[in-house]
């Protein structure tokens, strides 16, 4: 996991994390999506889904979350970019990026997790 944090005077942070996790062979995107969300409801209080759809990541299709939930009475706001990758020998990898904003997402945030997806590019093995 790689952690990132971005802090205005105003005291609204914006924390940026990469995760990596072991996927089925059989793993498709949005299934993974759908059971994430459920993992969300059922953990997190007052969960509530903003929006979800389906984009692409340099090339590999991916679904992005918007949501929000509390946390010691304050909301917490996250964006959620879920890729699968296939990575012979090794098989699937799951890979989770994730903005997080207590108390508002605002356009600014929004345009600096945008330009971190856009400028997402993945390894590619070279094909002899």
């Amino acid at each position: 996991m790689n952690l990132l944090t971005h802090s205005t005077d105003s005291g609204n942070d914006f924390t940026f994390v990469v995760s990596r996790a072991i996927a089925q062979p059989d793993d498709k995107v949005h299934a993974v999506a759908a059971r994430t969300l459920r993992e969300l409801t059922d953990t997190l209080t007052d969960f509530y889904l903003e929006s979800t759809q389906m984009l692409t990541v340099d090339g590999h299709p991916a679904v992005d979350l918007f949501y929000q939930f509390k946390n010691d009475n304050r909301v917490i706001f996250q964006r959620q970019t879920l890729i699968l990758l296939d990575m012979p020998p090794a098989g699937k990898r799951l890979v989770s990026y994730v903005a997080t904003c207590v108390g508002e997402f605002n356009e600014r945030h929004q345009q600096q997790y945008q330009q971190i997806i856009q400028g997402i590019k993945f390894h590619r093995s070279q094909q002899a």
